[in-house]
Parts: structure tokens; sequence; C-alpha cells
């Protein structure tokens, strides 16, 4: 199959810059219609109020910056003023060491770091905008919480690479900012030490676990959303304030290896993810966002323009007044969270600060129609066929139970016409972060949206998905991408049953669709293959002869498939109709996904 032509067109920098600050408005116009008006009470007065969760997320002192922002650009007062109020409410969480805690009921203070990002870059850009003393007050908490960060977040220290990455920028920014070689010091010292943590496909790796053989099977810990819209972008910052060529260097070909995993509709691939129980697909639930970085490399190579455009559409596709924690959050009926908005309203404000230039538009890595490629140091490999694109994971790095799929399971599909067909996070929803993540109220219609073999017996679930001992092999040939996966069904503490129930999947992918053949070892009664395909408003579809058609886009062949219920996932936030095969006896399987 020919691939379609790209036609170039150049979009004007007005064009772009008008998206930006527009999307920027929509949100902070959004925020400040749930801000807390109370003078009498100044613990609550100025605060937002969050109405997906019901709380106040400590965070949403971080606006403070993309307010100023836009108060600078729209003359508008109510911005100035709410980013005043906001600033002196933050205080309520503001430690006597210089920290800042994450929430008031919660006792982590890393988050200090973004606290000082965004006041530095605030002050750094838009300090004309306060009087004097207010300027001051805002320079005095920006150097406890730098102070703090000396010590707060070391290259000694235990914690995730986004937290290092992050400090490295914040001791560079305010250690140009108030003069301060200590800081200097360490930001040079942290920078490098992140960039240390670079798998052989030039993925960071570091959310989990910062060893490069972590696993049994050697693999390392990789987030996509966390280094693209946290880690990436906070080493770069910290690269050009250090104006150290060697590093800008480095993080710009890190940059162009994560591109790859960006989908033609400007998702993020973050199906393998260590903590994609955070991933929204248009990026991660509490980090700044890719629309800095992207746009700042933009202005030499012309693909990360691209890049940060098109992810800079979905946004907008996701955000009713706030940005939704995923695609199907309006239609299932939740609240979107706050914290996406006034996080990612940062990286939209940096962009406009930095300028938004014009440029021509371009093919991204993904819109290639066939490659094969895999990521031994994830267990993860991806395939592109004609108008597909498919991951799947056989990872074995265990960030939280029932965290990534794996087993070999199919982490995503998608097509260019009908857009994402199968995308999957954890396999079992839970508040690890309870403070970050949301709850759904619709209990029943909550699920996996993991394509799956799976088996019910004695109250246990054994599933392929929780294998981490699966074997995974890869190949193509002319036009067809495969891949064969051995494996056994297992718990979701990755103990196999006493059984010991093995299973085959083999995957065929072409231009034309998916092909999933599988058996099990030996004959286990009551186990099924289970297809969750995307699907808003998901009802009962049209189904015909071992043939089911899904929004008029997808069908999919199988003997004996049935529909069996809607399922909702709150991360990547899709709605789907979830199908399954029968596997009765030990006979093989079949199941063919096509486009209609």
């Amino acid at each position: 199959m020919k691939n379609t032509p790209f036609t170039p067109s150049f979009l004007p920098p007005e064009e772009v810059r008008a998206e930006y600050l527009n999307l920027l408005k929509t949100w902070l116009d959004a925020l400040l219609s749930y801000a807390v008006r109370d003078e009498k009470h100044p613990a609550l007065d100025g605060a937002i109020l969050c109405p997906a969760c019901s709380v106040v997320h400590g965070r949403c002192g971080d606006a403070v910056y993309p307010l100023l922002c836009l108060a600078r650009r729209t003359g508008d007062t109510r911005y100035l003023d709410a980013a005043k109020k906001l600033f002196r409410w933050s205080q309520n969480l503001l430690c006597d060491d210089g920290s800042i805690y994450n929430d008031s009921q919660s006792t982590w203070n890393g988050v200090t770091v973004f606290s000082a990002l965004s006041l530095v870059k605030a002050l750094k850009y838009h300090s004309s905008l306060l009087d004097p003393k207010e300027k001051a007050a805002w320079e005095a908490r920006l150097l406890l919480h730098a102070n703090w960060l000396k010590t707060g977040i070391t290259v000694h220290k235990k914690s995730n690479v986004n937290y290092v990455a992050a400090n490295a920028a914040a001791m560079a920014l305010c250690g140009e900012y108030f003069s301060d070689g200590e800081m200097l010091s360490l930001s040079k010292e942290l920078l490098h030490f992140a960039l240390e943590h670079v798998s052989p496909n030039d993925l960071i790796f570091g959310e989990g676990s910062l060893l490069k053989s972590a696993t049994a099977g050697g693999q390392c810990a990789v987030d996509m959303g966390y280094n693209v819209e946290e880690t990436l972008p906070s080493l770069w910052d910290c690269a050009v304030s250090m104006k150290d060529e060697g590093a800008l260097s480095r993080v710009r070909a890190l940059a162009r290896a994560h591109l790859c995993f960006m989908l033609p509709d400007g998702a993020w691939d973050n199906s393998f993810g260590t903590r994609n129980f955070k991933w929204t697909y248009w990026g991660s639930r509490t980090s700044d966002g890719c629309q800095a970085l992207l746009n700042a490399l933009g202005k030499t190579e012309g693909v990360f323009a691209e890049a940060a455009y098109r992810n800079l559409l979905l946004l907008k596709k996701c955000t009713s007044g706030l940005l939704y924690g995923g695609p199907d959050y309006r239609v299932h009926g939740e609240e979107a969270c706050v914290h996406h908005a006034f996080c990612h309203a940062k990286a939209l404000a940096q962009a406009l600060d930095e300028g938004v230039n014009g440029f021509e538009r371009q093919p991204l890595p993904s819109d290639a129609p066939y490659s094969c490629i895999s990521y031994p140091e994830i267990g993860t490999a991806r395939f592109a066929r004609g108008p597909w694109r498919m991951t799947f994971c056989a990872g074995d790095f265990e960030y939280m139970k029932g965290g990534h799929a794996s087993g070999g399971a199919l982490t995503l599909l998608w097509h260019k016409i009908a857009g994402p067909v199968c995308a999957v996070a954890c396999t079992d929803y839970s508040l690890k972060e309870a403070h970050n993540q949301q709850l759904t109220r619709k209990k029943r219609l909550e699920g996996s949206l993991c394509p799956r073999i799976e088996l019910s017996a004695d109250g246990t679930l054994y599933s392929q998905a929780y294998d981490f001992g699966a074997d995974m092999e890869i190949s193509e040939e002319g036009e067809t991408a495969e891949a064969t996966v051995r494996g056994r069904l297992c718990d979701i503490s990755h103990a196999p049953m006493s059984e010991n129930v093995s299973f085959l999947i083999q995957y065929a992918l072409t231009p034309r669709g998916l092909s999933i053949r599988g058996r099990l070892g030996r004959p286990a009664p009551g186990a099924r293959f289970v297809l969750p395909v995307l699907c808003p408003n998901a009802q009962e579809p049209k189904a015909e002869k071992d043939r089911i058609t899904l929004r008029d886009k997808i069908s999919v062949c199988a003997k004996d498939a049935a529909f069996t219920r809607p399922v909702f996932c709150l991360a990547p936030g899709f709605e789907a109709a979830e199908i399954s095969v029968p596997l009765t006896g030990g006979e093989e399987f079949e199941v063919y996904i096509g486009a209609v």
C-alpha cells in the first residue's frame, strides 16, 4: 500500500499564536469560574475548587504564571487580580522549611519544584505587572522554595526522574535569577545525572526506578507521559538557561526518539507506561505538557512544530471550558478535573512568552505507513501497516498492582479513519495517587479496556495481561508484521494458575486489518478472549453472523463473538463496547478487526 501524499501548507505565525491564546483563555476563564471568593476566610479566598474532585488541589497556585501571561496579552485585570489572590492563598500550604505541600491532606512536598518554576517564569516574563511590594513578596517566596530545593531534591535522594529533571530546570532558572552559584552548580549536576538515564533506544527511564536493569527481565521504568510532558521539557529549559550546547543537542536527539510515540492525531501512546494510570490520551494528568518544548524545538525543526500543533488541536478537541481527562469523559458524564487545565496552561503560556512561529505542515514519524520496531528495554513492540498503528506489551516493571498491561497484550490499536480502536492504560484502575486522580460514580460501567484472554476460577481472575514472564517474538515479511506471544494465565500478583494454563497468541497486521489467533495449552472451561472496542455511548452494536460492526467504521469477525457490556475507564478516558469470544475446549480461536 502506497502512502497517501502529504500536502504541505504554511501555517502563518498569527494563526498558530491565536490557537494558543484562545485555548489558554478558554482554560483560564473556566478556572476563574471555579475560584473561591470569600474575603472573610483567607484560607479559602482565591483558591480554585475542583468540580470533579470536590476539593481544592494545592497545586492550583501554579496558575499564577499563565494568569500573568494572559493578563499581559489581554489587558484584562481579572487575570492579574486572580493571580495575586492565588499567590496569597497558596501561603496556606507553605511550610516553615520553604517547601509547599501538594494538598492540605498530603505530606508530599516534592511539588515545591513546580511552584518554584511557576514563580520564576512569572517573574522572568511578567514581573512588571506587580508593584514593588508584591514583586518582593513573590521573590521572597521563590527564594524560600529554591533554598529548600537545594537539599530537597538531589541525585542522592530517591525520586522519579521527572523530579530530578524539574529541579535541574528550577535550579538553573533560580540560580540565574538570584545569581546563586550553588544553585547553578546543582543544576548542572542534576542535568547530567538525568541525561545518564537513557535506554539504548534513547528513551528516558526512571519513572519508578532509576536502575537501567530494574526487573528480572532486565527492563527499565519508562513512562511516555511524564517523559514528554515533564522530563524532556525541564531538561531543555535547564540546558537553555545554562547555555549548555552539548546538553541541548542531546535533549533534541532524545525528543526525536520520543516523537515516534506521537500518534497521527496528536495523541501520545503511553499504553505501556509505568505510570499510565494517569494517561489521558493527549498526555498525562498532572504534568505541564509538551507544548513549550515542541514549540522551542520547532523553530529549527519543523516536525516538532507540526507535533505541537497536532497535540494542540487534540487538547482543543478534549476541551469544553476545562480540559477533560480523556476523549470520552464528557460523553460518559464525568466532570473535568481542574488539574489538567492549570498545569497545561503553564506550557501554553511559556510557548507564547518564548514566541510562536509559523511553519510548513509536514508528516510526523507515525505517518509513515510501514514500520516494525521493538523496544526490548520496556518489552514493547509497535507496528505500522497502511492506516493501522499497533502497540503490544510484555513489560515486567511493576509500578503498582494492576498497572500496565503485559503478557503481550494489545495495548493500542489506531486507524487513520476510525481513530483509536483499542487503548489500554492500567489493567485495574485504582487511586495510586489519590489526590491526583479521579473516581467515577458510574461504578457498574467501570472496567478494563485491555484485550486479553482471561479465566475466573475459585474467585480469582487469571489473565494474559497479568503475565510478567511472557515471551514475545516479532517479524515482518512484505506487507505483514507479525508477533507471537507465549505465556501463562496469571493472577494480579503475576502468579500462574496451579493448573498452569499456558496460552499462545499470534498477531498479524496488514494494511487491511489485524488478525488475532490464539489457543490455550489445555481445555479451561469458562475461559474467554475479551476485546473492548472503543465506542462513545457504547450500546449493543450491530451484529450479523459472526460479525459485529461498531461506529459504522470498525468490524470484528469471530466465531460466537458477542457483545457483553459497555465499559469505561478513566485512564486514558474512553468508553468501549466489550466483545467476548468463548474459548471452548482446546481449539484455536481467531478474531479479525478491520475497517468498514
